[in-house]
């Protein structure tokens, strides 16, 4: 069980560092959000966030997450960067994005992602989460938007 662990663990780690090798894209904005989450080897988040366009508008959205593999509760606050979002369509945010990742929150713990929607929007979060959770997930991330 720990080999099958600790296999899972470096693919995630491997996955995560060869997606940021690759450039991301044209930069559109910054987007933060804040979810809670529960669960036992299945979780669902929820939460609200907004966007800020690099013109300067704000644009409000709401966040739905499914994640397998999770069991704990935790707060966690995110803080990134949008890229390929087209300035004049602000509601192509909306949309389901997927995620891959593992950690272990105690307390508190920091991570990152990247992810990208059906649209070709990309989304890449520094997120800090506090709560008792372990998870090594495949996650479903729904983003609505409420404008």
């Amino acid at each position: 069980m720990r080999k099958h662990l600790l296999a899972l663990l470096a693919l995630a780690a491997f996955g995560a560092s060869s997606v940021e090798a690759q450039a991301p894209g044209r930069y559109s904005g910054n987007i933060s959000f804040s979810t809670s989450s529960v669960g036992f080897i299945v979780g669902v988040e929820w939460g609200r966030g907004t966007m800020t366009l690099a013109g300067g508008r704000v644009y409000h959205f709401n966040v739905r997450t499914l994640k397998v593999g999770m069991a704990g509760l935790e707060n966690i606050t995110a803080n990134g960067r949008i890229y390929n979002l087209n300035p004049r369509r602000p509601q192509d945010i909306a949309g389901n994005y997927t995620s891959i990742g593992a950690g272990v929150t105690i307390g508190g713990g920091v991570g990152a992602q990247r992810m990208q929607n059906e649209k070709g929007v990309i989304i890449e979060i520094n997120e800090t989460a506090q709560g008792l959770a372990a998870k090594i997930a495949a996650a479903g991330v729904a983003i609505r938007f409420s404008e």
